[in-house]
């Protein structure tokens, strides 16, 4: 695996952990608000929690798909081919 594939993995492992944590923070917030807007006792208004995690889920799937597009396959050392002696 060369180095640039690595970088890769893990800039998306990392875009993917912080996905999540935003997302938990997302869910906290929204349901906070969403207690608020409820003790007004309004009716019929629309949830933003599905359009955050929509959005955070696109995040998500773009930056591992990021991750796996800059991914390049190893390329192996120039020289004798594997299994071939050494002179």
């Amino acid at each position: 695996m060369s180095l640039l594939s690595r970088v890769a993995l893990l800039l998306g492992v990392v875009l993917l952990i912080a996905a999540a944590v935003l997302l938990g923070k997302d869910v906290i917030d929204i349901n906070q608000l969403h207690a608020v807007a409820n003790a007004n006792r309004s009716t019929n208004f629309p949830s933003p929690l599905n359009n955050v995690l929509i959005t955070v889920a696109l995040a998500a799937a773009g930056g591992f798909l990021a991750g796996l597009g800059l991914r390049r396959p190893g390329r192996p050392a120039p020289g004798p081919e594997r299994g071939a002696p050494l002179p």
